[in-house]
């Protein structure tokens, strides 16, 4: 089995960007530039304190090395919208993938 077979959810990638209004005045806005398939799960006790996080908003997400996300990207999915805060990449082994730790920002009920 690889990690592959738990990527079943899928993660819109947000990021800020710049942009100008009809006045020409800059503003930041976030724009959607990728997504991919994922696996979420609650991150672990010792992730969340080495980072200063809170354990109920703590995740992980695993995804494929090319997903493209980065730090500071917010992940929208169907459980939720999630600030990305660290990122780190196993590239050795039969398992390559990303490992990011998120935030839950908001929570989509019923989900």
């Amino acid at each position: 089995m690889s990690i592959t077979d738990f990527f079943t959810t899928l993660f819109v990638i947000k990021r800020a960007s710049w942009a100008t209004d009809e006045d020409d005045n800059p503003y930041s806005e976030e724009v959607e530039v990728g997504q991919f398939m994922g696996h979420i799960q609650q991150a672990s006790a010792d992730l969340v304190q080495n980072l200063g996080m809170t354990l109920t908003s703590a995740f992980s997400v695993w995804c494929p090395l090319d997903s493209g996300i980065k730090a500071g990207d917010t992940l929208s999915s169907v459980g939720g919208v999630y600030s990305v805060k660290a990122i780190q990449k196993y590239e050795i082994g039969g398992n390559k993938h990303i490992e990011a730790v998120v935030r839950l920002d908001s929570e989509v009920l019923g989900s």
